[in-house]
């Protein structure tokens, strides 16, 4: 698959890739913060106490409707953005500027139904800028380190996320016995910091790279020259990416169940004495392996391809999910599976993201990476429909809906690498050296 001419400029180190993808460390650690910490904070003292949890995955299922929608229809307008700024800047800071506004509604709303239209003009504009970010990599980097970029992206993502959660969770912890009004205004004003300084830092490191390529209000006019087909038609997306997306949907799935279902799984299955504890000594494991494995997958996965990459991680999680069956009232083996599954999983997420970009089609980058988002909301979307197979099974046969909701994930892991299998994508291991900018010009 063909690049386009800045693809091949200039130097592309880990540090620059870091700063490529701060971007996400302010928005992805904005979006989780709100979800896991401040949105339960305010639901509950906005929304009656026996409803609250209903309330709750109103807002949640809402922003993933917002996102669903919104990426392909911006990624498609970016795709065709021509300015001075390039294709990706003007987004990117439209998104975190408008989304910072957001949460000074979030800080004001006095009821329900306000919180809630503030979220989902929240969560349009944070797909405006999300979206055309996540073409980046297939606009930039060289595909000899997609691989490295992806890796690096989703701990940029991670890492923003423990932050902000840390900050916050602290911060709105103090406010015992009464008004969290003070506490809140930080919590939002330590996110709204984070979004600003993280879309500064990419903006100007995309900026940078397009000045070195000798490309600045050219770029849009350049992508669709090099990459659009007969008659001016815009070049199609790639042939087999229906197959990509079955498969990311079934992966996304089983990653997003277990933490969906997890504390419950804890007390019910496992039948341990203090579940809430162990599932947040779970998910430091199982992020902490998940962080030591994404990059050397990201790096292997840019020596010897993608797909051999997945399938690891996919036997790895399936293994994992399975072992979760036998375990009983044993907190030490639940922490190793722990361990295995993150380990597993940052494999999948940093192979399978690579992956993605790869398949981008150059001159509908944003537009691609939409569709492939779809696929990601869909997994976390079909996650949650589990809930009533897993509720109506236990009623039938005590610990049988959990069995089955494992059972399942085992599954869709395996499922979802065999369906990559037959795929073609460029062999980035045969991939020559990139150029030096003076050989590139």
């Amino acid at each position: 698959m063909a690049q386009s001419p800045i693809n091949e400029q200039g130097n592309w180190g880990n540090f620059t890739l870091m700063k490529l993808s701060a971007y996400g460390f302010g928005m992805i650690g904005f979006v989780l913060a709100m979800d896991a910490v401040v949105l339960p904070v305010l639901v509950s003292d906005l929304s009656p106490e026996e409803w609250k949890n209903t309330y709750l995955a109103i807002l949640g299922f809402s922003g993933l409707l917002v996102a669903g929608f919104a990426q392909p229809f911006v990624g498609r307008a970016s795709d065709a953005t021509i300015s001075h700024w390039g294709r990706r800047i003007p987004y990117m800071v439209w998104g975190g500027g408008f989304v910072s506004i957001g949460l000074i509604g979030v800080g004001f709303a006095p009821n329900y139904l306000t919180l809630y239209g503030v979220w989902l003009f929240m969560q349009a504009n944070f797909n405006t800028g999300y979206g055309p970010y996540q073409a980046l990599i297939r606009d930039l980097v060289p595909l000899s380190r997609i691989g490295v970029a992806s890796s690096i992206k989703i701990l940029s993502d991670a890492t923003g996320s423990w932050v902000l959660i840390a900050i916050c969770s602290t911060l709105l912890g103090r406010a015992t016995g009464g008004s969290i009004d003070n506490w809140l205004w930080l919590s939002l004003g330590a996110i709204a910091i984070s979004i600003a300084l993280s879309t500064i830092v990419t903006s100007i490191t995309v900026r940078r790279k397009e000045v070195e390529a000798g490309l600045t209000h050219q770029i849009g006019v350049q992508a669709t020259s090099i990459s659009s087909g007969p008659e001016n038609q815009p070049p199609p997306l790639h042939p087999q990416l229906k197959r990509y997306l079955l498969s990311r949907l079934m992966i996304m799935t089983a990653i997003t169940a277990f933490p969906t279902f997890g504390l419950f799984f804890l007390a019910d299955a496992v039948k341990l004495d203090n579940p809430t504890q162990t599932l947040g000594w779970m998910i430091l494991i199982v992020g902490g392996a998940l962080a030591l494995s994404i990059y050397p997958a990201g790096w292997l996965s840019d020596k010897i391809g993608r797909k051999p990459v997945i399938f690891i991680g996919a036997l790895g999680a399936s293994g994992s999910s399975i072992w979760l069956i036998w375990v009983s009232s044993d907190v030490t083996a639940v922490l190793i599976i722990a361990s295995c599954l993150g380990a597993s999983i940052g494999v999948l997420l940093s192979s399978n993201w690579a992956l993605a970009n790869e398949l981008g089609t150059q001159g509908r980058e944003a537009l691609h990476m939409g569709i492939v988002n779809l696929a990601t909301t869909g997994g976390s979307a079909a996650a949650k429909v589990m809930g009533p197979g897993i509720d109506l099974l236990n009623r039938a046969s005590d610990g049988r809906g959990w069995d089955a909701m494992l059972i399942t994930c085992s599954v869709l892991f395996i499922l979802g690498a065999l369906l990559l299998m037959p795929l073609k994508v460029v062999d980035t291991a045969e991939v020559s050296p990139t150029p030096s900018p003076e050989q590139a010009i």
